[in-house]
């Protein structure tokens, strides 16, 4: 059900653009403006070894960035469905058991939504700055 981005179609590639360009999920993302289907393929083409980036069915995204010491990750949904957040979840910590690291992700302190999902699964908040919050998972 997990496919990597640089296995996806071109139609598949431009389907998760739609999710991440549209405002509801881009209001959340680091970089704001729109992503242009050529920048996208250009991102995917640029991938370092280290970053892994899966679109999961219709459901969304999720993408895992391995270092020595931990693996930041992060996700989003298809903002054309509801309640998949669990879903997007369970199959985030089912990639990541594999390794013995710190887990690791950032989410922006006024994304409460996103801040109440993380908690259930057990993440813990261990650093804030103005507007972005750090959180841990706690195995």
């Amino acid at each position: 059900m997990l496919k990597k981005f640089q296995d996806l179609t071109l139609e598949e590639h431009k389907e998760i653009l739609q999710w991440r360009n549209h405002p509801d999920i881009r209001q959340w993302m680091f970089t704001k403006k729109n992503i242009s289907l050529e920048e996208h393929l250009d991102f995917v083409h640029n991938l370092d070894k280290r970053r892994e980036y899966y679109k999961y069915g219709n459901i969304g995204v999720l993408n895992f960035k391995i270092s020595d010491k931990n693996i930041e990750v992060g996700l989003h949904k298809n903002p054309y469905r509801q309640n998949v957040g669990a879903l997007l979840m369970q199959q985030l910590l089912q990639k990541v058991t594999k390794y013995d690291k710190k887990v690791l992700l950032y989410v922006y302190a006024q994304n409460k939504k996103a801040l109440h999902l993380y908690k259930k699964y057990g993440f813990s908040i261990i650093a804030k700055d103005k507007n972005i919050i750090t959180m841990e998972l706690q195995r």
